[in-house]
């Protein structure tokens, strides 16, 4: 009888099935009682490539408004 319960409580996983996946967004409830939905990082997209602009933020390399327009 031992032998009969040790391989019932092995086959209880086989009979519960796959765990449900991890969700990939936050849900968030609002004050209004509305709902916003927020995806976590999707690594399936590759990333934006960066801004290839660059600002310079010295003084003297800014232009300067002419006054005479």
């Amino acid at each position: 009888m031992n032998s009969a319960a040790l391989a019932l409580a092995a086959l209880v996983p086989l009979m519960i099935g796959p765990l449900p996946a991890a969700e990939r967004s936050i849900t968030a409830r609002l004050c209004n009682g509305g709902s916003i939905v927020i995806p976590i990082g999707n690594k399936d997209e590759p990333e934006p490539a960066p801004c290839p602009q660059k600002g310079c933020h010295a003084a003297c390399n800014r232009k300067r408004f002419d006054l005479a327009q």
